[in-house]
């Protein structure tokens, strides 16, 4: 029987069981179950690497949902394992994601904007202090789930030009109207400009079913030489108090895989990338190339890792 690494009640699937049942989003959660459960899951291998060798870690995520979050004992990637299928992922983001995570499926736009706003001044202090300063101006930004368009309308006076795709019409409709954006609603952007190019993936990659093939379809867009910016929430910053030092409040149902820097530059390099930056919350640089990488085999202990972060929790409440 393959064991829990966290042992805390938390992380069982009895307390799932009974989290599930007394959130006042359980119609909701309920119903997002019944799908999983009609779809089924799916045992194809690690996101990264392939193999079939997992510990477990957890039973239960912030929800209550009873899905398995597991490392590789490979390349030390945390995710989801058995995995949500593909037909889940589609219906799940165009029918449920909303009224999961925002306990409403009318979403008021304005209310999001402060958020883009704040990470569009963020990842300009990422790019500038890592390489690119004296190439803005000559790039043209392209963000792939741009969502309402607060992002890329604090980078617009800073670059070249700006252009966004996402999947959901009204904030397409919305970043049109408020900021006079050049945006669609794609999976990826149906045309590009020429020069240099800086894409941006800013906290999609985590949720999509297959990162790999989408990192590769976003390579496939790009010469070689163009910049990727890639932004996740790193599991690591869960030690330093985000998501207040709690890994069940960072395991979500909609994050399919979650990173470190070492297992992000790895699923980066061997989808046709070479890391220029990366640190922990997770903000990486990435320049799109022809050579393969050499980023590590696998995280360094990843198992005492999520132990360590796990007892800076148990410090702040010791009591639980």
């Amino acid at each position: 029987m393959n064991k829990r690494v966290l042992k805390h009640y938390r992380f069982s699937k009895a307390f799932a069981w009974i989290n599930r049942h007394v959130r006042r989003r359980r119609a909701t959660i309920n119903r997002i179950r019944a799908l999983y459960l009609r779809y089924g899951l799916v045992e194809n291998g690690c996101r990264l690497c392939g193999q079939r060798d997992f510990t477990l870690v957890a039973e239960g995520d912030r929800y209550g949902f009873d899905l398995k979050k597991q490392c590789c004992n490979h390349c030390g990637l945390i995710q989801t394992y058995p995995a949500l299928s593909a037909e889940f992922h589609q219906e799940f983001y165009n029918w449920h994601y909303r009224p999961l995570y925002l306990n409403r499926k009318k979403v008021d736009y304005q209310t999001l904007i402060h958020e883009q706003t704040h990470k569009g001044k963020e990842y300009l202090d990422h790019l500038r202090n890592n390489g690119i300063s004296d190439d803005l101006k000559e790039l043209s930004v392209i963000e792939i789930g741009c969502s309402s368009g607060g992002t890329l309308n604090t980078l617009k006076p800073f670059v070249k030009s700006t252009q966004g795709c996402d999947l959901d019409i009204e904030a397409i409709k919305y970043a049109k109207n408020t900021f006079n954006l050049d945006v669609e609603v794609a999976t990826y952007p149906s045309t590009l400009p020429a020069g240099k190019k800086l894409f941006i993936l800013s906290h999609v990659l985590e949720h999509v079913y297959d990162p790999t093939a989408t990192l590769k379809e976003i390579r496939a867009l790009m010469n070689k030489n163009d910049y990727l910016f890639i932004a996740v929430p790193g599991i690591n910053t869960v030690a330093e108090g985000n998501y207040k030092h709690d890994l069940r409040r960072y395991f979500h149902i909609a994050h399919v895989t979650d990173f470190t820097a070492a297992t992000l530059s790895r699923l980066t390099e061997q989808s046709g990338f070479t890391r220029m930056a990366i640190d922990e919350e997770i903000n990486g640089l990435f320049k799109a190339t022809d050579k393969p990488g050499n980023s590590p085999v696998s995280d360094s202990d990843p198992i005492s890792n999520i132990q360590r972060i796990e007892k800076t929790y148990r410090g702040h409440f010791p009591h639980l």
